[in-house]
């Protein structure tokens, strides 16, 4: 006669989210992560057209509009990297 096999099957209980974990993990963390792309993607903008006015390609130093708004590239980048990293295996 044969033995049977018995496994240990394990139910996962769905846990309860708070509101304040909630907007800390997927609120908080990308924005503040975002705002930090912004603040490195605008310096790297500042310090490039700084060294073309040094170099002479550039006759005047100045920042446009159009600066601060390529800059939001990088707090969407940023944004959505962070917000897919701490969304990953779970379900928003």
């Amino acid at each position: 006669m044969r033995g049977a096999i018995v496994t240990k099957v394990s139910i996962e209980k769905e846990k309860k989210v708070n509101l304040t974990d909630f907007l800390k993990i997927y609120i908080l963390k990308p924005f503040t992560s975002g705002i930090l792309g912004y603040l490195v993607f605008f310096t790297l903008l500042i310090i490039s057209k700084y060294l073309g006015y040094l170099i002479g390609n550039r006759s005047s130093f100045q920042i446009d509009f159009t600066d601060l708004l390529l800059s939001l590239l990088g707090f969407a980048f940023i944004f959505v990297v962070k917000l897919k990293e701490s969304t990953k295996g779970r379900i928003l």
